[in-house]
């Protein structure tokens, strides 16, 4: 497979979806949250991560 932009976007997309996932499980990003910013910080990169990864694999799939 070959690296091009829209194939690290995606890749980028599932480390916004894991972060997401990390804030929410620890309640922390560089500093201590709250639990219910943590859940709203954790929601945000979540969405994020998986409209990106959405994103590229909808324009690998169109344009092989």
């Amino acid at each position: 497979m070959r690296l091009n932009y829209k194939s690290i976007s995606g890749i980028i997309g599932m480390g916004y979806f894991v972060i997401g996932i990390l804030i929410i499980l620890y309640n922390k990003f560089f500093i201590d949250l709250e639990p219910k910013w943590a859940r709203i910080l954790g929601i945000l990169f979540i969405v994020y991560g998986g409209f990106r990864f959405y994103r590229a694999i909808k324009y690998i799939r169109e344009n092989g």
